[in-house]
This record gives structure tokens, C-alpha cells and sequence, in this order.
């Protein structure tokens, strides 16, 4: 098989601002250009929009289709499970198995989430992971044999550097200021109230498993003052004295908005990859996570860690002291960005091109 014919589910590739769509179109985009795999992308809409397909690719043209061709050698579900129903053999992202972790209360909305999961566990030829954590799940809740799954971990895009550390940042440390001195300055978009003052950051939604009442409460009791300021860039369900809600309208805004913390902090106490804790180590910025999901896979020993997400304590000692010891958090900052060297998006696109060439060669 001399040029290997992959179909993408592509439905939500041009729509979704998740990190499942940051994914998607990052490997896409690369994937695209490889002289041994062509591509025709399925959507759903009456009038497939080629174009709408072709920018979130950064691509001059592409194939659109609303039904997976015929001719087609293997179909790709990047989504987190299956979600069309075909014959030609089959590769499918699971992200995470949190609709089983954490089912629906709801019987049919239960069904709805985790239908697709199944229909991957029984359709999928090769099912694709970010971590090892989550290969582990895929294994336990949908009963998948280890030789099915092949973990490819994600990495992040380019915007998300040290390159344009703010003035705050580089106010923090002497060792600081050595390294981003001659750096060019964009300054993250901060209320009034809280300009000049540090920050510590949360990235993200605020569902169970993110775990915000706990970072919100142990924030509290760390800085009852309203001497540092706790950033959302989603409202959360209350905020304590001295949070804010900001906008990251792009990722240029984002990645400003996380060079321009003091701390990111990532409390979820379940993750198939986990992005912001990625993205703030890229960015050189210093993490407190939850040692919990995949997040040790990310972090390693590049961040700091609480040993059990729900501890109040821990959360209110760890934030006060990492805020008020700048050595300590310039040396989170350089072990982070050494860490987050190691994740390429090129390896992850060129694990997925070797995963989908195989199974489009099975018999």
C-alpha cells in the first residue's frame, strides 16, 4: 500500500476550543503535509464548509466529504470515542474515561456520554491515549486489552514559550531578570484592582473534577488579605477576596496571562493529559498541582505537588509558602520549561501516522 487513505470524523474540528480540538488540529495540521497518507475529512453539515476545514489546518486545500469514502483505509475518531458507524477499520482517541469515573446521574444522559466510549472498546482496531494513566482507565472501565491502546503524549504549540515574559515576572528573582531581560514584555489584560500585584492562575472549566472549591478555599485561608490575587479564565462558582475572572480571548492572551503569574495552580483530581499544567511549564512559569490523574506523567518532578487534592492545609501552606519564596519558584520555572522540552508534536503525529498506517495494513 503505496499511500495510505485516512478518513478523519472532522465534525468539530473548526468549532471545538477545547484541548481535544487544540489536539486534533495540532496533529492534523502536520499530519497533512506527509507525502505517505492522504486525507478526506467527514463532517456532518448539509453543505460541508471546505474552507471553515482548511483554515483550522492552516492548509490550501482538503478533501470534504459528509460519509466516510469507501476507499477509505482506515478512519481516525479524535474525539473521545466513536461516533460513526462504518466498516473500514477503525483508530480512536480516548481521552479520558471520565463519563465512567464520573457518571451521569441521569440515566439517558449517562447513555449519551458514554455510549461513544463503547462503541470504541467494540469497534476500534487501535485505541490512542495521552498518558499511561489513562491507558490504565480504558482498561478498567471499558475492559480493553493493553494491545489495543498506544499512549501518544500530547505537547503544545509555540505560542506558549518564555518569550515574551512580562516586567512583573521579571521583577520577581535576580535569576529571573538574567534570563528574560533582553525579552520583549506583553503584559497579561488584569483588572485595575489587581495590576502590579502577583497572581496565582487557574486555566480551565470547574466540574467536579477540577476540584476549584478546594484551590478557592485553601486560597482563602493562605491569603486572607487580599494581598495576592487568585485568576480564573472561567467564572467559577464563588470567588474569595481578591479572585478575579480575566479574559484569554486566544492563546497570545492565555499564554500572557500565564507568564505573567506568580503560580499556576492545577488541582484536578482527574486528568487524561492536563494542558495548563503543560502550557504554564512551557511559558516558564512555576506549578502546584494535584498529585492525582496524569498529572505526575506531565509535571514529574518539574512541579510541585500536594499529595492529596482535597487537603485544605496543604493547598494553603503550599500556595503561601511558593508565594513567598521567589528562589524556590525560579527553580519550578527552569525544571518546567526543561520538562515541557521533552513533550513534540511532531513525535505525537508521527506515532498517530504509524498507528493509523498499521491498522490500515491489518487483514
Amino acid at each position: 500500500m503505496s499511500v495510505v487513505h485516512v478518513a478523519v470524523d472532522a465534525h468539530n474540528l473548526a468549532r471545538d476550543d477545547r484541548g481535544i480540538g487544540r489536539y486534533a488540529r495540532a496533529v492534523l495540521s502536520r499530519a497533512v503535509h506527509h507525502p505517505g497518507y492522504r486525507w478526506t475529512f467527514v463532517v456532518r453539515d448539509l453543505i460541508p464548509k471546505r474552507a471553515a476545514v482548511a483554515r483550522a489546518l492552516g492548509a490550501d486545500e482538503v478533501r470534504v466529504a459528509r460519509r466516510i469514502p469507501r476507499d477509505a483505509d482506515v478512519v481516525w475518531f479524535p474525539w473521545n470515542g466513536t461516533f460513526l458507524r462504518t466498516d473500514v477499520p477503525a483508530v480512536a482517541t480516548v481521552h479520558d474515561a471520565a463519563p465512567f469515573a464520573f457518571p451521569a446521574r441521569d440515566a439517558r444522559l449517562r447513555a449519551t456520554e458514554q455510549n461513544p466510549f463503547l462503541a470504541t472498546a467494540n469497534t476500534a482496531r487501535r485505541i490512542l491515549v495521552q498518558s499511561r494513566f489513562t491507558a490504565d482507565e480504558v482498561e478498567r472501565w471499558l475492559g480493553v486489552d493493553a494491545a489495543r491502546i498506544v499512549v501518544t503524549p500530547l505537547a503544545v504549540d509555540a505560542v506558549f514559550s518564555p518569550a515574551h515574559r512580562t516586567s512583573r515576572a521579571r521583577e520577581d528573582t535576580a535569576s529571573e531578570q538574567a534570563v528574560t531581560s533582553d525579552l520583549a514584555t506583553a503584559e497579561p489584560q488584569l483588572p485595575s484592582e489587581v495590576r502590579g500585584k502577583k497572581y496565582v492562575l487557574h486555566v480551565g472549566a470547574h466540574d467536579e473534577r477540577k476540584n476549584t472549591g478546594t484551590l478557592i478555599d485553601a486560597f482563602a485561608r493562605a491569603f486572607p488579605d487580599g494581598d495576592v490575587a487568585l485568576a480564573f479564565t472561567r467564572k467559577p462558582p464563588s470567588l474569595p477576596r481578591g479572585g478575579i475572572v480575566v479574559d484569554a480571548r486566544d492563546d497570545a492572551a492565555l499564554a500572557a496571562l500565564y507568564r505573567g503569574a506568580a503560580l499556576v495552580a492545577v488541582p484536578s483530581t482527574y486528568e487524561g493529559f492536563g494542558f495548563p499544567l503543560l502550557e504554564a511549564m512551557a511559558c516558564g512559569t512555576a506549578t502546584l498541582a494535584a498529585r492525582a490523574g496524569s498529572l505526575p506523567e506531565v509535571g514529574g518532578d518539574a512541579a510541585a505537588w500536594v499529595g492529596e487534592a482535597h487537603d485544605l492545609d496543604a493547598w494553603a501552606h503550599s500556595l503561601r509558602s511558593l508565594l513567598d519564596d521567589d528562589a524556590a519558584r525560579a527553580d519550578l520555572a527552569a525544571r518546567g520549561l526543561a520538562r515541557a522540552a521533552e513533550f513534540s508534536w511532531e513525535r505525537c503525529t508521527a506515532q498517530t501516522l504509524a498507528v493509523l498506517g498499521e491498522v490500515a495494513a491489518l487483514p
